[in-house]
């Protein structure tokens, strides 16, 4: 039903009107505030001052000083995850569609496998569709674009990206680099090592055993400290080898290709503090899909913000 905050209104001025002895004042001269709106616009004051309440139903409506903050600490960051989820499984299938040959999962297998990925984290098939839709029927060009750079103390960073716009997004990217003294330039690649991961709930044997059977192009098999199996292969094999299990009978728990740390970079108090403020930025700009780092921070390190959320710089966030 709909919110009512009139009688609660009038019963809280009556009360403030008693406790606090006003009572009607001589006439006023013409023009001027009659004293029951002055009144009144005095008491809608204290009500904003002290966060107003007001019954619907059973629901008690509150709006008060740390209204918001308290909703944002208990809900923004999950929301905020999944959003990101979200965001990179349709990056996903927007290149699925692009690269893969078309909107149509039937035909499309790496659209199929990019959808069967996005359910699996809880993304709406709805919304997956919706972006099929958008994306095949869209004019614009979408690129995709890698930037990498270093942050503070040495700290590799690696930028995918999605973009209709290569230049905007690069801009971008190049100032958040500049606002913690980073900078923009190619990391050696024995930093970083893309690797297609295939994971499966079989023990180790059976997946090397099918992948020999299925003739698939595998470089490891390995058992991770979770007891999942890892299937491992080279980047531009990465689809041929899932098509090959799939075939096979033998279906990967997840497929993906990852950008895996070689060589990492332990970071100090500060350094630390600044490298999470570049990841922070980086992840809010709207076209990024994923960020890799080889940064070791520092435990004790926590990144602060203001009242609009946005992360203060060290000096401010460690005052002395």
């Amino acid at each position: 039903s709909a919110l009512r905050p009139a009688w609660p209104i009038r019963a809280a001025y009556g009360s403030l009107r008693s406790s606090t002895g006003l009572t009607a004042s001589p006439a006023k001269p013409a023009g001027s505030v009659s004293e029951g709106w002055g009144q009144r616009l005095w008491f809608l004051g204290l009500l904003g001052a002290s966060g107003f309440r007001a019954r619907d139903g059973q629901r008690t409506i509150a709006r008060g000083r740390n209204f918001y903050k308290n909703i944002l600490g208990k809900k923004g960051p999950a929301e905020r995850k999944q959003a990101k989820v979200t965001a990179k499984h349709l990056r996903t299938v927007m290149i699925a569609v692009r690269e893969g040959g078309g909107p149509d999962s039937t035909v499309n297998r790496m659209l199929r496998n990019a959808i069967k990925g996005a359910l699996k984290d809880n993304v709406p098939r709805d919304t997956i569709d919706r972006r099929i839709k958008a994306m095949s029927e869209s004019k614009e060009m979408f690129n995709e674009l890698e930037v990498s750079g270093y942050g503070p103390g040495g700290a590799a960073v690696v930028i995918e990206a999605v973009t209709d716009n290569t230049n905007r997004t690069r801009s971008v990217i190049k100032d958040a680099f500049k606002s913690v003294n980073g900078e923009v330039k190619n990391v050696g690649d024995h930093i970083f090592k893309r690797v297609g991961v295939l994971q499966f709930e079989q023990d180790e044997e059976k997946v090397l055993e099918a992948s020999m059977e299925a003739d698939a192009e595998v470089e490891d098999v390995v058992t991770t400290e979770n007891g999942t199996v890892e299937a491992l292969t080279l980047p531009e094999n990465f689809h041929n080898v899932v098509q090959a299990f799939e075939e096979a009978g033998m279906e990967p728990l997840k497929t993906e290709v990852e950008t895996r740390v070689e060589v990492e970079a332990p970071l100090g108090h500060e350094q630390t503090y600044e490298v999470l403020r570049l990841l922070h930025q980086l992840e809010d700009i709207d076209d990024v899909g994923e960020v890799h780092h080889n940064a070791v921070f520092n435990d004790e390190v926590e990144l602060k913000f203001n009242a609009y959320g946005i992360p203060l710089a060290y000096a401010t966030a460690y005052k002395k």
